[in-house]
C-alpha cells in the first residue's frame, strides 16, 4: 500500500547548486555538465546523511536559476525536525558531563521521527509497515525518554515511583517489539486493531505516570498531561489516516506536535538543572571572599600569624606537591605568659603577645629550611596554635647537619630573639620559652597528631626546666595508661567494685575502741591501691564526687551495723581533694542522716590539711555547714599550719590526726621524731583531742606512747577490717580484751 509518493527535492537541489558553483568557478559549460554528474553522487550521500536541509533553497533567485520546484509539506516538516533537534542534541551532549541526561533517547527519537517522515514521502515498497514501525518506536521513545527524565527528580531509587517506572519501561519495550514483529512477519493480521491495542496500552501507561507524579511531584503534572494529550491525538489521527478519513497534512501536524511536546517535556528538567547550576554559580561568585576576608579567616587575629588550620592546609599542600613527608615540628610556648593574663587581662596581654610573635617571626624569616605557612607572605615561617603555642616546621631534606643540632640551634635562636624585658605601660616582663619537637616519620600518622605530640614535649621541657625536649613515646604510653585507669575506675565505682575497710582507733591503755576511719582500696592490674594512691585518678576522671558519695553511704551502713552490735563509736571519712569542698557534700550527708536515722555526732569528716591550704575559703564554708549539722570535724595530716590553728582557735575543729609514719623509721634524737613530738605537745597544750595515725610498727607505737599519745590508728595494734567482718571482729576483740568492752557507752571525742 502506497501512502504517499514523491521525489527528493534535496537530491535535485544539491546536485544543481553544486554544479552551478563549479561552473562559475571554472566558467566552462562543459565542465558544468561533468560537474553535475559528479556532484550528483555527492548530493546523494549528503542527503542520505542529513547534511543538506531545506532552508538552503529558500532563496527565490536560486529557485529561478535552477527552475523552481516547490517543497512538499513533508519536506518542510523534515527540515523543521532537523532544525529543532540538532541544536538541542548538541546542547544535551555538551552538558552531559555537567548534568547527566538520557541523550541516547533523544537521539533515537530524532532518528525515529526522521524515519517516519522519510517513509511517508519516499518509500514505495513496504511503506505501511515501515510507517507503523517508526510511529510505534517514536511513541515508545517519547515515554521512555519521559520516564528517564523524570527520574532525575528523585534520589531514592527504591521509591514506589521507581518501581512503576521500571514496570512501564518493560511493558512499552515488550509491546513495541511484539507489534513490530507482528506487522512484519504476519502481514495478513489486522494492523489497525493492533494499533488500537498498542495505542491504548501507551495511553494507559502515560495515565499511570501522571497519577504517580500527582502524588510525588504534582508541579509536573501539567506538562505530563499535555504530552499525554498530544500522543493521544497522534494515535487517533494515524488510525483515521489508515482508514483514509484524515488528510496527510493532519497526520504530519499531529506527529510534529507530539514530537515537540516530547522535546519540551523531557528537556524541561534538563533546562531547570542547567538554570539551577548557573544560579548557584552566580551565587558563589557573589559570595566570593575578598582578600581581607580570606586573611581574617586564615590568620590569628591577635598575632596576624597563620592559624592552626591554615598551617595544616599549607603543610598538606606542600607535602602533596613535593612528595615530602620528612619534617620536624617545633612547638614553642612562653612559660610565664599566665602572669601577664592575670595582671593585664586578655585584651592588654594580646598586645604583648603580638610583640612576642613579631620578634619570633622576624628572627626565623630568613631560614630556608623552615616551611612557609602562608600563600602570599614568603616570610610566614611561624604559625599560631590554640592557646599560647606557636609552631614551626623544619624540612629535614634541606638541612646540612643532624636534625638534633638544627633543632637545638633553632630553639636557641628563638630564645635569643625574645627581648630582655617586654613592657606595656608600666608593666614589664621577660618571657621564657619552652620548646617541644616531634618528627613526622616517627611520632604520628597525621600532622595534627605530630603537633599534639610536640605540645606534649613542651610540657616535658617545662617539667625538666630545659629549653627544648623531644617527644618521648613513654610519656604518651603513660597518658594512655592513665586514661585506661580512669575508665576502669569509673566502671568499678559504678559496679561497686571498690573494696571498703574500717581502720580501728584504739586506746593503748585499756584497748578500748575509740572510733574507726573508713578506708577504700581499689584493685587494678593485680595491685591493691589505697585511697591516697588513686584519688588523683578519681579527680581526673570526674568520678571524685561519685566516689565520695559511695564512701558516705558505706560509712552510714557501717554505723548502722555498729548500732545493731551496741557499739556506738564514730567513723571518720577522709576528704583528700579540694574538688569535694562543695555545699552538695553537706546536703548529701544531711540526706543520709535522715535516711539511716543516725545521729550526726557519730560521723567525723577528716579534712586533709593540704586540701585546706589549697582551698581555705571553700573549706571554711563546708566546715560551717557541717557544724550546723553537728558533724564532727577532724584535721588530718596535722602539721601545725596557720590555717589549721585558725580553725582550732575558732573552736571549729573537734580533733586532729597526727601522722606517726616518720616515727616508724625514726632514730632516737632524729628531726622527724622531734617534729612529731612538737605536734603532740601543741595538741596537748591546746587541749585538743588527737589521734596518732599510721602507727604501723611497734617502734612507732613505743615512740608515740613516750610522747604522751593515747589513741592510735594503725596495724601496730589492729589491722584494717572488712566492713562485712565487723561483727566477727568486735566479738573477737572483746573476748581478747575484756576491759575494752564499752558497747553501751558512747565515747566523746
Amino acid at each position: 500500500m502506497n501512502l504517499l509518493s514523491g521525489r527528493s527535492v534535496y537530491h535535485w537541489l544539491a546536485t544543481r547548486l553544486i554544479a552551478i558553483v563549479w561552473c562559475r568557478f571554472y566558467n566552462r559549460a562543459n565542465d558544468a555538465r561533468i560537474a553535475a554528474r559528479f556532484c550528483s553522487r555527492i548530493a546523494t550521500l549528503t542527503v542520505g546523511l542529513g547534511v543538506v536541509s531545506s532552508p538552503a533553497v529558500a532563496s527565490p533567485l536560486v529557485s529561478y536559476a535552477l527552475g523552481a520546484q516547490a517543497f512538499t509539506f513533508i519536506d518542510f516538516s523534515i527540515a523543521f525536525v532537523l532544525g529543532l533537534s540538532l541544536p538541542m542534541l548538541l546542547l544535551v551532549l555538551l552538558v552531559r558531563r555537567l548534568v547527566p541526561n538520557p541523550w541516547w533517547y533523544f537521539t533515537a527519537l530524532m532518528l525515529s521521527a526522521l524515519g517516519f517522515l522519510y517513509s511517508l514521502n519516499y518509500l514505495t515498497d513496504n511503506q505501511a509497515p515501515a510507517v507503523l514501525s517508526f510511529a510505534i518506536s517514536s511513541i515508545s521513545l517519547v515515554y521512555l525518554w519521559s520516564f528517564k527524565s523524570t527520574n532525575m527528580l528523585f534520589l531514592d531509587g527504591e521509591s514506589e515511583y521507581f518501581a512503576h517506572v521500571k514496570l512501564g519501561e518493560k511493558v512499552l519495550i515488550s509491546a513495541s517489539i511484539l507489534y513490530v514483529l507482528t506487522i512484519w512477519l504476519f502481514p495478513s493480521l489486522d494492523a489497525y486493531i493492533g494499533w488500537l491495542a498498542f495505542a491504548a496500552l501507551v495511553l494507559f501507561t502515560g495515565a499511570v505516570q501522571i497519577a504517580m507524579m500527582a502524588k510525588v511531584a504534582p508541579e509536573h503534572v501539567i506538562r505530563l498531561v499535555g504530552q499525554w494529550l498530544l500522543v493521544g491525538l497522534f494515535c487517533g489521527v494515524i488510525f483515521f489516516y489508515l482508514h483514509a478519513q484524515v488528510a496527510l497534512e493532519w497526520l504530519i501536524t499531529s506527529f510534529v506536535l507530539s514530537f515537540c511536546g516530547a522535546l519540551v517535556n523531557s528537556n524541561w528538567e534538563l533546562v531547570q538543572r542547567i538554570y539551577q547550576l548557573i544560579t548557584e554559580q552566580k551565587a558563589v561568585n557573589e559570595k566570593q571572599l575578598t582578600d581581607e576576608q580570606i586573611f581574617s579567616f586564615t590568620h590569628d587575629p591577635a598575632t596576624n600569624l597563620p592559624s592552626y588550620q591554615q598551617a595544616i592546609l599549607r603543610f598538606e599542600q606542600l607535602s602533596f606537591q613535593k612528595q615530602l613527608t620528612d619534617f620536624a615540628v617545633v612547638v614553642v610556648k612562653p612559660k610565664n605568659f599566665a602572669d601577664v593574663n592575670r595582671v593585664l587581662g586578655h585584651q592588654n596581654s594580646d598586645l604583648l603577645l603580638l610583640q612576642l610573635a613579631y620578634c619570633l617571626k622576624r628572627e626565623v624569616a630568613d631560614l630556608k629550611y623552615l616551611m612557609n605557612f602562608d600563600f602570599s607572605d614568603i616570610n610566614a615561617k611561624l604559625a599560631r596554635l590554640p592557646s599560647l603555642h606557636f609552631m614551626l616546621a623544619i624540612d629535614l631534606n634541606k638541612i646540612e647537619h643532624s636534625k638534633e643540632i638544627v633543632v637545638d640551634q633553632l630553639c636557641r635562636k628563638l630564645a635569643s630573639a625574645v627581648p630582655s624585658a617586654m613592657s606595656f605601660k608600666s608593666f614589664s616582663l621577660r618571657f621564657e620559652l619552652a620548646c617541644g619537637v616531634a618528627y613526622t616519620n616517627d611520632h604520628g600518622q597525621t600532622l595534627a597528631e605530630v603537633i599534639a605530640h610536640a605540645g606534649d614535649a613542651v610540657m616535658e621541657a617545662q617539667r625538666n626546666q630545659v629549653l627544648w625536649a623531644e617527644f618521648n613515646a613513654q610519656v604518651a604510653l603513660h597518658s594512655d595508661q592513665q586514661l585506661q585507669r580512669m575508665e576502669q575506675l569509673k566502671l568499678d565505682i559504678e559496679q561497686d567494685k571498690v573494696h571498703w575497710q574500717l581502720q580501728p582507733q584504739i586506746d593503748v591503755g585499756n584497748h578500748q575502741i575509740r572510733g574507726f576511719t573508713l578506708a577504700a582500696n581499689w584493685r587494678y592490674n593485680g595491685q591493691d591501691l589505697a585511697l591516697t594512691e588513686f584519688i588523683e585518678v578519681a579527680e581526673q576522671s570526674g568520678e571524685i564526687y561519685s566516689l565520695m558519695k559511695k564512701m558516705i553511704v558505706q560509712t552510714f551502713q557501717a554505723l548502722f551495723e555498729l548500732r545493731k552490735l551496741n557499739v556506738y563509736q564514730p567513723i571518720g571519712i577522709p576528704v583528700l581533694s579540694d574538688k569535694l569542698l562543695e555545699p552538695d557534700l553537706a546536703e548529701f550527708i544531711e540526706q543520709q542522716i535522715a535516711t539511716y536515722n543516725i545521729s550526726a555526732k557519730y560521723l567525723v569528716v577528716q579534712l586533709s590539711e593540704p586540701v585546706m591550704q589549697v582551698a581555705c575559703e571553700q573549706a571554711k564554708h563546708l566546715i560551717d555547714q557541717l557544724k550546723t549539722l553537728e558533724v564532727g570535724i577532724c584535721i588530718a595530716e596535722f602539721d601545725g599550719s596557720y590555717e589549721s590553728l585558725r580553725y582550732i582557735r575558732k573552736l571549729s575543729v573537734d580533733q586532729v590526726n597526727i601522722s606517726c609514719q616518720p616515727l616508724c623509721l625514726a632514730e632516737a634524737g632524729s628531726a622527724e621524731k622531734a617534729i612529731v613530738n612538737s605536734l603532740v605537745s601543741l595538741a596537748r597544750t591546746m587541749k585538743l583531742a588527737f589521734i596518732g595515725s599510721h602507727v604501723n610498727s611497734r617502734q612507732g607505737l613505743t615512740h608515740y606512747r613516750a610522747m604522751g599519745g593515747q589513741v592510735v590508728e594503725g596495724s601496730a595494734l589492729s589491722p584494717a577490717i572488712n566492713v562485712g567482718e565487723l561483727a566477727t571482729w568486735t566479738e573477737t576483740w572483746f573476748k581478747r580484751y575484756p576491759s575494752a568492752h564499752t558497747r553501751d557507752s558512747a565515747v566523746d571525742i
